[in-house]
Protein backbone atom coordinates (compact mmCIF):
# COMPACT_ATOMS: atom_id res chain seq x y z
CA UNK A 1 0.00 0.00 0.00
CA UNK A 2 1.14 3.39 -0.96
CA UNK A 3 2.15 5.81 1.25
CA UNK A 4 -0.87 8.49 -0.15
CA UNK A 5 -3.21 5.30 0.07
CA UNK A 6 -2.27 5.28 3.82
CA UNK A 7 -2.97 8.92 3.89
CA UNK A 8 -6.47 8.61 3.36
CA UNK A 9 -6.99 7.02 6.66
CA UNK A 10 -5.58 10.03 8.60
CA UNK A 11 -7.06 13.69 9.80
CA UNK A 12 -5.48 16.05 6.99
CA UNK A 13 -6.79 19.70 6.88
CA UNK A 14 -5.97 22.32 4.58
CA UNK A 15 -3.25 25.07 4.77
CA UNK A 16 -5.75 27.49 5.50
CA UNK A 17 -7.28 25.70 8.12
CA UNK A 18 -3.81 25.05 9.52
CA UNK A 19 -3.04 28.94 9.40
CA UNK A 20 -6.83 29.78 11.13
CA UNK A 21 -5.97 27.47 14.04
CA UNK A 22 -2.81 28.93 14.25
CA UNK A 23 -4.05 32.17 14.29
CA UNK A 24 -6.45 31.32 16.84
CA UNK A 25 -3.52 29.85 19.19
CA UNK A 26 -1.20 32.62 19.28
CA UNK A 27 -4.18 35.32 19.27
CA UNK A 28 -5.30 33.83 22.31
CA UNK A 29 -2.15 32.73 24.51
CA UNK A 30 0.00 36.18 22.99
CA UNK A 31 -2.64 38.85 23.46
CA UNK A 32 -1.56 41.90 25.67
CA UNK A 33 1.92 40.81 26.67
CA UNK A 34 5.33 43.02 26.97
CA UNK A 35 8.68 42.34 24.89
CA UNK A 36 11.46 43.73 24.61
CA UNK A 37 14.28 44.27 22.34
CA UNK A 38 16.25 46.12 20.06
CA UNK A 39 14.66 48.86 17.04
CA UNK A 40 15.80 47.88 13.32
CA UNK A 41 14.39 48.99 9.81
CA UNK A 42 11.82 51.64 11.38
CA UNK A 43 9.53 53.30 8.54
CA UNK A 44 6.84 55.77 8.96
CA UNK A 45 4.69 55.84 6.36
CA UNK A 46 2.30 58.05 4.90
CA UNK A 47 -1.08 56.77 6.18
CA UNK A 48 0.87 57.12 9.70
CA UNK A 49 1.86 53.71 10.75
CA UNK A 50 4.73 52.82 11.65
CA UNK A 51 6.43 49.48 10.37
CA UNK A 52 9.56 47.96 11.93
CA UNK A 53 11.31 44.76 13.53
CA UNK A 54 12.06 43.87 16.95
CA UNK A 55 15.21 41.38 17.61
CA UNK A 56 17.47 40.37 20.26
CA UNK A 57 20.62 38.35 19.86
CA UNK A 58 19.30 34.98 18.58
CA UNK A 59 15.48 36.65 17.09
CA UNK A 60 13.60 39.32 15.42
CA UNK A 61 9.71 39.82 14.76
CA UNK A 62 7.86 41.97 12.50
CA UNK A 63 6.29 45.01 14.50
CA UNK A 64 3.07 47.57 13.27
CA UNK A 65 1.96 50.01 15.17
CA UNK A 66 -0.95 52.13 13.56
CA UNK A 67 -1.77 55.77 13.28
CA UNK A 68 -4.12 55.90 16.03
CA UNK A 69 -1.88 54.31 18.47
CA UNK A 70 1.15 56.37 17.78
CA UNK A 71 0.07 59.93 17.91
CA UNK A 72 -0.08 60.04 21.56
CA UNK A 73 3.23 59.25 21.64
CA UNK A 74 5.87 62.36 22.40
CA UNK A 75 8.89 60.50 20.47
CA UNK A 76 9.37 58.74 17.33
CA UNK A 77 11.49 55.73 17.77
CA UNK A 78 14.51 54.93 15.41
CA UNK A 79 17.26 52.31 14.99
CA UNK A 80 19.10 51.39 18.10
CA UNK A 81 16.37 52.46 20.41
CA UNK A 82 15.77 49.85 23.47
CA UNK A 83 12.34 49.52 23.72
CA UNK A 84 10.12 47.72 25.72
CA UNK A 85 6.67 47.04 23.53
CA UNK A 86 3.04 46.25 24.78
CA UNK A 87 0.79 44.46 22.17
CA UNK A 88 -0.82 41.40 20.78
CA UNK A 89 0.12 38.81 17.86
CA UNK A 90 -1.52 39.11 14.75
CA UNK A 91 -1.58 36.49 11.46
CA UNK A 92 -2.15 36.77 8.66
CA UNK A 93 -3.79 33.98 7.03
CA UNK A 94 -3.68 33.95 3.39
CA UNK A 95 0.60 34.19 4.02
CA UNK A 96 0.54 32.08 6.82
CA UNK A 97 2.91 34.93 8.64
CA UNK A 98 2.27 37.03 12.16
CA UNK A 99 3.61 40.16 13.32
CA UNK A 100 3.36 41.93 16.59
CA UNK A 101 0.40 44.60 16.93
CA UNK A 102 2.10 47.30 19.15
CA UNK A 103 -0.43 49.46 21.41
CA UNK A 104 2.39 50.89 23.78
CA UNK A 105 5.58 51.60 23.78
CA UNK A 106 7.81 52.62 26.97
CA UNK A 107 11.95 53.46 26.41
CA UNK A 108 14.03 50.99 28.30
CA UNK A 109 16.81 52.05 30.39
CA UNK A 110 17.62 55.69 29.78
CA UNK A 111 14.94 56.05 27.70
CA UNK A 112 12.55 55.52 30.58
CA UNK A 113 14.25 57.43 32.60
CA UNK A 114 13.94 60.31 29.85
CA UNK A 115 10.24 60.01 29.65
CA UNK A 116 9.65 60.30 32.89
CA UNK A 117 11.99 63.65 33.16
CA UNK A 118 10.26 65.08 30.60
CA UNK A 119 6.46 64.26 32.12
CA UNK A 120 7.35 65.69 35.12
CA UNK A 121 8.91 68.60 33.63
CA UNK A 122 5.77 69.44 32.44
CA UNK A 123 4.13 68.33 35.02
CA UNK A 124 5.85 71.26 37.12
CA UNK A 125 5.78 73.53 34.77
CA UNK A 126 1.85 73.65 34.36
CA UNK A 127 2.10 74.38 37.74
CA UNK A 128 3.83 77.09 37.71
CA UNK A 129 7.05 75.88 39.87
CA UNK A 130 9.78 77.27 36.68
CA UNK A 131 7.94 80.66 36.92
CA UNK A 132 10.57 83.52 36.78
CA UNK A 133 8.16 85.62 39.22
CA UNK A 134 8.34 82.94 42.01
CA UNK A 135 12.14 82.83 41.61
CA UNK A 136 14.16 84.58 44.99
CA UNK A 137 16.72 87.43 43.97
CA UNK A 138 20.07 86.50 45.40
CA UNK A 139 21.78 88.60 48.38
CA UNK A 140 23.52 91.96 47.14
CA UNK A 141 26.51 90.80 49.79
CA UNK A 142 26.11 87.61 50.80
CA UNK A 143 28.08 86.92 54.15
CA UNK A 144 27.27 83.16 54.38
CA UNK A 145 26.17 80.72 52.64
CA UNK A 146 25.51 76.76 52.58
CA UNK A 147 26.54 73.97 50.32
CA UNK A 148 24.50 71.06 50.33
CA UNK A 149 26.98 68.18 48.75
CA UNK A 150 28.87 65.45 49.29
CA UNK A 151 31.33 66.13 52.43
CA UNK A 152 34.18 63.32 50.03
CA UNK A 153 34.26 65.12 46.24
CA UNK A 154 35.83 68.24 45.06
CA UNK A 155 32.93 70.28 44.96
CA UNK A 156 33.09 71.68 48.21
CA UNK A 157 37.17 72.58 47.89
CA UNK A 158 36.70 74.14 44.78
CA UNK A 159 33.32 76.30 46.38
CA UNK A 160 35.98 77.18 48.88
CA UNK A 161 38.60 78.06 46.78
CA UNK A 162 37.08 80.17 44.26
CA UNK A 163 35.77 82.20 47.13
CA UNK A 164 39.02 82.73 49.01
CA UNK A 165 40.57 84.21 45.81
CA UNK A 166 37.41 86.17 45.19
CA UNK A 167 35.92 87.49 48.00
CA UNK A 168 37.69 85.94 51.68
CA UNK A 169 34.71 87.83 53.30
CA UNK A 170 32.16 85.33 52.67
CA UNK A 171 31.83 82.38 55.07
CA UNK A 172 31.20 78.57 53.95
CA UNK A 173 29.21 75.77 55.93
CA UNK A 174 29.37 72.57 54.33
CA UNK A 175 25.91 71.09 54.43
CA UNK A 176 26.87 66.67 53.84
CA UNK A 177 24.61 64.91 51.61
CA UNK A 178 24.40 61.91 49.39
CA UNK A 179 23.92 62.96 45.97
CA UNK A 180 23.40 59.58 43.84
CA UNK A 181 22.21 56.49 44.95
CA UNK A 182 19.16 54.87 46.36
CA UNK A 183 18.63 56.80 49.39
CA UNK A 184 20.48 60.57 48.44
CA UNK A 185 16.78 61.97 47.44
CA UNK A 186 15.96 61.43 51.27
CA UNK A 187 19.50 62.71 51.97
CA UNK A 188 18.95 65.82 49.97
CA UNK A 189 16.22 66.76 51.86
CA UNK A 190 17.11 66.24 54.91
CA UNK A 191 19.91 68.46 54.29
CA UNK A 192 17.30 71.14 53.25
CA UNK A 193 15.55 70.96 56.76
CA UNK A 194 19.27 71.19 58.14
CA UNK A 195 19.99 74.51 56.46
CA UNK A 196 16.65 76.15 57.79
CA UNK A 197 17.80 75.07 61.31
CA UNK A 198 21.80 76.23 60.09
CA UNK A 199 20.02 79.33 59.12
CA UNK A 200 18.45 80.11 62.47
CA UNK A 201 22.12 80.25 64.50
CA UNK A 202 23.99 81.87 61.52
CA UNK A 203 21.86 83.66 59.41
CA UNK A 204 22.51 81.95 56.39
CA UNK A 205 22.08 84.45 52.83
CA UNK A 206 22.19 81.82 50.27
CA UNK A 207 22.26 78.01 50.12
CA UNK A 208 24.19 76.22 46.83
CA UNK A 209 23.12 72.56 46.45
CA UNK A 210 25.90 70.70 44.13
CA UNK A 211 27.52 67.87 42.51
CA UNK A 212 29.92 67.11 39.70
CA UNK A 213 29.25 65.91 36.27
CA UNK A 214 27.72 62.06 35.53
CA UNK A 215 25.12 60.24 33.64
CA UNK A 216 21.44 60.37 33.91
CA UNK A 217 21.31 57.49 36.48
CA UNK A 218 23.78 59.14 38.38
CA UNK A 219 22.11 62.70 38.00
CA UNK A 220 18.59 61.13 38.66
CA UNK A 221 18.84 62.04 42.51
CA UNK A 222 18.24 65.85 41.21
CA UNK A 223 14.80 65.09 38.99
CA UNK A 224 12.94 63.82 42.13
CA UNK A 225 9.19 65.28 42.45
CA UNK A 226 9.28 65.81 46.12
CA UNK A 227 12.80 67.37 46.41
CA UNK A 228 11.83 69.95 43.59
CA UNK A 229 8.84 70.79 45.90
CA UNK A 230 11.04 71.69 49.08
CA UNK A 231 13.25 73.75 47.07
CA UNK A 232 10.52 75.79 45.56
CA UNK A 233 8.98 76.06 49.38
CA UNK A 234 12.31 77.08 50.52
CA UNK A 235 12.42 80.10 52.20
CA UNK A 236 16.34 81.26 51.33
CA UNK A 237 17.54 81.65 47.43
CA UNK A 238 18.61 78.07 46.13
CA UNK A 239 21.47 77.78 43.57
CA UNK A 240 21.84 74.72 41.64
CA UNK A 241 24.87 73.91 40.61
CA UNK A 242 24.51 69.86 39.31
CA UNK A 243 26.65 68.66 36.35
CA UNK A 244 28.09 69.86 33.82
CA UNK A 245 27.25 72.75 31.35
CA UNK A 246 25.02 70.49 29.20
CA UNK A 247 23.57 68.66 32.35
CA UNK A 248 20.06 69.66 33.12
CA UNK A 249 18.02 68.56 36.41
CA UNK A 250 14.36 69.19 37.61
CA UNK A 251 16.42 70.81 40.27
CA UNK A 252 17.70 73.58 37.86
CA UNK A 253 14.78 74.65 36.35
CA UNK A 254 13.20 74.93 40.17
CA UNK A 255 15.64 76.50 41.82
CA UNK A 256 16.25 80.60 41.81
CA UNK A 257 19.25 80.22 39.90
CA UNK A 258 21.11 77.66 37.60
CA UNK A 259 24.31 77.55 37.15
CA UNK A 260 26.83 75.24 34.62
CA UNK A 261 29.11 74.10 37.43
CA UNK A 262 29.75 74.50 41.20
CA UNK A 263 32.72 76.65 40.74
CA UNK A 264 30.42 78.99 38.79
CA UNK A 265 27.86 79.02 41.56
CA UNK A 266 30.96 80.61 43.89
CA UNK A 267 31.77 83.71 41.17
CA UNK A 268 28.46 84.36 41.34
CA UNK A 269 27.99 84.37 44.87
CA UNK A 270 31.30 86.46 44.89
CA UNK A 271 30.45 88.84 41.82
CA UNK A 272 29.03 91.45 44.20
CA UNK A 273 32.39 92.40 46.19
CA UNK A 274 34.01 92.29 42.76
CA UNK A 275 32.17 94.88 41.66
CA UNK A 276 32.11 96.45 44.94
CA UNK A 277 35.77 96.63 45.07
CA UNK A 278 36.39 97.63 41.23
CA UNK A 279 34.21 100.48 42.08
CA UNK A 280 35.81 101.44 45.19
CA UNK A 281 39.05 101.37 43.13
CA UNK A 282 37.79 103.67 40.60
CA UNK A 283 36.34 105.98 43.42
CA UNK A 284 39.61 106.30 45.35
CA UNK A 285 41.52 106.84 41.80
CA UNK A 286 39.31 110.02 41.42
CA UNK A 287 39.93 111.61 45.06
CA UNK A 288 42.97 110.64 45.00
CA UNK A 289 43.18 112.88 41.52
CA UNK A 290 41.05 115.33 43.43
CA UNK A 291 43.08 115.67 46.56
CA UNK A 292 46.69 115.23 44.55
CA UNK A 293 45.23 118.70 42.27
CA UNK A 294 44.02 120.73 46.06
CA UNK A 295 47.75 120.02 47.61
CA UNK A 296 49.18 121.19 44.05
CA UNK A 297 46.79 124.12 44.12
CA UNK A 298 47.74 124.86 47.72
CA UNK A 299 51.22 124.28 47.54
CA UNK A 300 51.70 126.87 44.32
CA UNK A 301 49.16 129.40 46.34
CA UNK A 302 52.06 128.93 49.47
CA UNK A 303 54.76 129.44 47.75
CA UNK A 304 53.25 132.87 45.86
CA UNK A 305 52.90 134.02 49.45
CA UNK A 306 55.77 132.73 50.46
CA UNK A 307 57.39 135.47 47.54
CA UNK A 308 55.21 138.77 48.58
CA UNK A 309 55.09 138.06 52.27
CA UNK A 310 57.61 139.93 53.92
CA UNK A 311 60.30 137.95 56.15
CA UNK A 312 58.87 138.71 60.07
CA UNK A 313 62.40 139.09 61.41
CA UNK A 314 62.58 142.27 59.01
CA UNK A 315 58.88 143.10 59.79
CA UNK A 316 59.76 142.98 63.56
CA UNK A 317 63.10 145.00 63.26
CA UNK A 318 60.93 147.53 61.35
CA UNK A 319 58.70 147.86 64.52
CA UNK A 320 61.41 147.98 66.88
CA UNK A 321 62.45 151.07 64.74
CA UNK A 322 58.90 152.58 64.51
CA UNK A 323 58.70 151.67 68.70
CA UNK A 324 62.07 153.64 69.13
CA UNK A 325 60.79 156.42 67.09
CA UNK A 326 57.88 156.79 69.33
CA UNK A 327 59.29 156.27 72.08
CA UNK A 328 61.95 158.99 71.59
CA UNK A 329 59.10 161.37 70.41
CA UNK A 330 57.69 160.89 73.53
CA UNK A 331 60.28 161.23 75.71
CA UNK A 332 61.32 164.59 74.35
CA UNK A 333 57.81 165.72 74.66
CA UNK A 334 58.14 164.81 78.44
CA UNK A 335 61.28 166.49 78.55
CA UNK A 336 59.67 169.60 76.60
CA UNK A 337 56.90 169.77 78.95
CA UNK A 338 58.56 169.61 81.89
CA UNK A 339 61.04 171.84 81.27
CA UNK A 340 58.74 174.46 80.42
CA UNK A 341 57.23 173.55 83.61
CA UNK A 342 60.30 174.15 85.44
CA UNK A 343 60.88 177.50 83.80
CA UNK A 344 57.45 178.66 84.65
CA UNK A 345 58.07 177.37 87.82
CA UNK A 346 60.78 179.70 87.97
CA UNK A 347 59.01 182.59 86.44
CA UNK A 348 56.67 181.99 89.19
CA UNK A 349 58.88 181.74 92.18
CA UNK A 350 60.20 185.11 90.91
CA UNK A 351 57.43 186.79 90.41
CA UNK A 352 55.62 185.99 93.88
CA UNK A 353 59.35 186.06 95.14
CA UNK A 354 58.29 189.12 96.43
CA UNK A 355 55.23 188.59 98.29
CA UNK A 356 57.49 185.44 99.57
CA UNK A 357 54.88 182.77 98.54
CA UNK A 358 56.49 179.58 100.47
CA UNK A 359 53.07 177.99 100.94
CA UNK A 360 51.90 178.51 97.67
CA UNK A 361 54.90 177.59 96.18
CA UNK A 362 55.13 174.00 98.18
CA UNK A 363 52.08 173.65 96.87
CA UNK A 364 52.85 174.21 93.39
CA UNK A 365 56.13 172.01 93.73
CA UNK A 366 53.73 168.68 94.95
CA UNK A 367 51.22 169.52 92.22
CA UNK A 368 54.34 169.23 89.86
CA UNK A 369 55.43 166.05 91.38
CA UNK A 370 52.57 164.41 90.99
CA UNK A 371 51.88 165.77 87.37
CA UNK A 372 55.16 164.45 86.67
CA UNK A 373 54.41 160.31 88.42
CA UNK A 374 51.34 160.63 86.77
CA UNK A 375 52.47 161.63 83.50
CA UNK A 376 55.61 158.92 83.91
CA UNK A 377 52.70 156.34 84.59
CA UNK A 378 50.53 157.11 81.58
CA UNK A 379 53.77 156.89 79.51
CA UNK A 380 54.56 153.55 81.27
CA UNK A 381 50.61 152.32 80.24
CA UNK A 382 50.92 153.68 76.39
CA UNK A 383 54.52 151.65 75.92
CA UNK A 384 52.97 148.48 77.59
CA UNK A 385 49.50 149.09 75.30
CA UNK A 386 51.83 149.82 71.92
CA UNK A 387 54.12 146.69 73.05
CA UNK A 388 51.42 144.12 73.48
CA UNK A 389 49.67 145.65 69.91
CA UNK A 390 52.96 145.26 68.60
CA UNK A 391 53.67 141.36 70.25
CA UNK A 392 50.23 140.49 68.43
CA UNK A 393 51.48 141.86 65.14
CA UNK A 394 54.64 140.10 65.11
CA UNK A 395 52.48 136.56 66.06
CA UNK A 396 50.05 137.20 63.11
CA UNK A 397 53.19 138.01 60.75
CA UNK A 398 55.05 134.33 62.29
CA UNK A 399 51.94 132.60 61.45
CA UNK A 400 52.47 133.44 57.40
CA UNK A 401 56.16 132.83 57.99
CA UNK A 402 57.68 130.50 55.07
CA UNK A 403 60.02 129.31 58.00
CA UNK A 404 56.19 128.11 59.79
CA UNK A 405 54.75 126.64 56.92
CA UNK A 406 58.12 124.38 56.52
CA UNK A 407 58.08 123.61 60.22
CA UNK A 408 55.18 121.98 58.81
CA UNK A 409 56.65 119.47 57.45
CA UNK A 410 56.65 121.58 54.02
CA UNK A 411 60.06 121.93 51.61
CA UNK A 412 60.89 124.50 49.01
CA UNK A 413 62.42 123.06 45.76
CA UNK A 414 64.68 124.85 44.05
CA UNK A 415 66.80 124.20 40.53
CA UNK A 416 70.22 124.43 41.84
CA UNK A 417 71.74 125.93 38.63
CA UNK A 418 68.95 128.81 38.20
CA UNK A 419 68.00 129.45 41.66
CA UNK A 420 64.19 128.94 40.36
CA UNK A 421 61.37 127.24 42.64
CA UNK A 422 60.32 124.47 40.90
CA UNK A 423 56.46 124.39 40.11
CA UNK A 424 56.03 121.85 37.92
CA UNK A 425 57.36 119.29 35.83
CA UNK A 426 58.38 121.66 33.68
CA UNK A 427 60.53 123.52 35.62
CA UNK A 428 62.99 120.72 35.58
CA UNK A 429 64.62 117.75 33.35
CA UNK A 430 66.40 114.79 34.01
CA UNK A 431 70.60 115.28 35.21
CA UNK A 432 68.80 118.89 36.68
CA UNK A 433 70.37 119.23 40.69
CA UNK A 434 67.64 120.46 42.80
CA UNK A 435 67.78 121.49 46.36
CA UNK A 436 64.70 121.03 48.91
CA UNK A 437 64.72 122.89 52.09
CA UNK A 438 62.88 121.94 55.12
CA UNK A 439 62.88 124.32 58.22
CA UNK A 440 65.51 122.50 59.56
CA UNK A 441 68.03 120.69 56.61
CA UNK A 442 68.70 120.85 52.79
CA UNK A 443 68.64 117.85 50.68
CA UNK A 444 71.04 118.25 47.46
CA UNK A 445 69.43 115.56 45.15
CA UNK A 446 69.64 114.99 41.29
CA UNK A 447 66.41 114.74 38.70
CA UNK A 448 66.48 110.40 37.49
CA UNK A 449 63.16 110.48 36.78
CA UNK A 450 59.70 112.79 36.29
CA UNK A 451 56.21 111.25 36.42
Amino acid sequence: MSEFDQSKNLNIISVTELNTSAKKILEKDFSSIWVSGEVTNFRSYDSGHWYFKIKDSNSEIQCVMFKFRNTALNNTPSDGDQLLIKGSISMYIAKGSYQFQVDQIEYAGEGVLLKNYEALKNKLLKEGLFNEENKQKLPLLPKHIAVITSPNGAVIEDIRNVLTRRSPLISVSLIPSLVQGEDSVQSLRKALVNAKELNKQKNIDAVIIARGGGSLEDLWSFNSEELARDIFDFDLPVISAIGHETDFTICDFVSDLRVPTPSAAAEIISEPYIKLSEEMNRKNKILTTFFQMVIDNLRNDLKFQSINLLDPRKKLQQDILKTDEISKKLYFLINSSLKETRINLENKKIEFNQYDPRNEVINLQDKIKSSEKYLQQEIKNKLKINFQSFRGLVSELEAFSPLKVLARGYSITKNKSSDKIIRNSKNVKLGDMIISTTSEISIESKVTKIE
